[in-house]
């Protein structure tokens, strides 16, 4: 297994620091008297065993790393005086014992003195490798904390846009019984009036409206062009009860074909005009729908020209309305939006969203 970037860092400090310092140790008795075989012995014997202690002033910075500041502190001071203690007392134990085997003629210094001196020298040494193992500790515990900060955010952000296809699921399967049953009670209507050869030729053009439909993906992002095909069989199922009454005028530039729209959007939109403004009319009504562009919106209006005697009747907050509403705000945020305005003959709603005709993650 490849050692880690901070665990390569450490070994390196540890190394390159002993190692200097045995060099360091070693450049005065060079110059001034010539390093011995006693001294080099000596200098070796310190640097090893100051490597392999350095490792417990790792481990101590890297136990308490995650501990506050005077805990990390007060470990690291423990740790640095042990070590320097533990080696000064090797090098004094031991300096004898080097002395009679490689025979040298260079007294040792009295224990005490040896110790004492090594001891002040050394805690200097083990301070300066303590600073820097809790540099290199905090720097790994800072990449830790934000990996587990992106993995939290990613986490999130995953359930949150499962969160939000639940929710734009559950508003399009909303529109599923409303549109049903509007439309079943209006063909229960017509079997009441005996007007039973309009009833089945509405109960034909739904059920092939149905088929073309309801097995579309509820969160998918259709070109407009096909949305304003699906209002096309919508109205051929209203023509039948309505007949001449229905009069619907489509205007959209080819440009604005490719654009894509949520399926189903404007179906409620074109529905409430049906009810509001031609059910009670005894006159024809023309429904408009127009697409235009403005700027990086997308702005799709529906508007009716009833005579106005159902403008107390309708306020605009039904099913179909709110549910064109949230499921704009639910895809696009405050770049989506619908208003709806009453007028003294008409009703309009218009539609704002991203233009856009690129589907995510289709081939370019």
């Amino acid at each position: 297994m490849p050692l880690k970037p901070e665990h390569r860092q450490t070994i390196w400090l540890v190394i390159t620091t002993w190692t200097l310092s045995g060099i360091l140790y070693l450049i005065p008795y060079h110059i001034f008297s010539g390093a011995s075989t006693y001294v080099l012995v000596s200098v070796v014997n310190i640097c090893v065993m100051g490597t392999l202690l350095s490792w417990g002033v790792w481990w101590t910075v890297r136990r308490t790393r995650r501990r506050n500041m005077a805990v990390r502190l007060a470990a690291m001071g423990v740790a640095v005086c042990l070590a320097s203690g533990t080696l000064a007392l090797i090098d004094a134990a031991t300096g004898e014992w080097i002395g009679r085997l490689v025979v040298s003629k260079q007294m040792s210094a009295p224990f005490g003195l040896r110790a004492t001196n090594n001891f002040i020298a050394l805690i200097w040494q083990f301070a300066l490798l303590g600073a820097a193992f809790t540099v290199i500790e905090a720097n790994r515990l800072t990449r830790e904390r934000e990996l587990e900060l992106a993995a939290a955010r990613e986490t999130a952000s995953r359930a949150e846009a499962a969160a939000s296809a639940a929710s734009l699921a559950a508003l399009r399967y909303q529109l599923n019984p409303h549109f049903l049953f509007n439309t079943l009670n209006a063909i229960s209507s017509l079997i009441v009036t005996r007007e039973y050869a309009t009833a089945d030729a509405m109960l034909a053009k739904l059920s092939e409206f149905l088929r073309a439909t309801l097995s579309s993906e509820p969160d998918a992002l259709l070109p407009l062009e096909d949305e304003l095909a699906t209002l096309q069989h919508y109205l051929e199922i209203e023509s039948v009860r309505f007949g001449e009454r229905l009069a619907v005028e489509f205007v959209c530039p080819p440009s604005l074909n490719a654009a894509l729209v949520p399926s189903f959007l404007l179906q409620p939109l074109i529905e409430n005009a049906i009810k509001y403004a031609l059910a009670p009319s005894a006159v024809p009504v023309t429904i408009r729908v127009e697409a235009a562009r403005e700027g990086d919106t997308l702005v799709v209006t529906v508007e009716d020209d009833g005579n106005g005697q159902e403008k107390d009747m309708r306020p605009g907050t039904g099913v179909g309305i709110a549910n064109v509403r949230q499921r704009l705000e639910a895809l696009y945020g405050a770049a989506g939006s619908l208003r709806t305005e009453k007028r003294a003959r008409g009703f309009v709603a218009v539609a704002r969203l991203p233009f856009d005709t690129h589907v995510e993650g289709a081939a370019t």
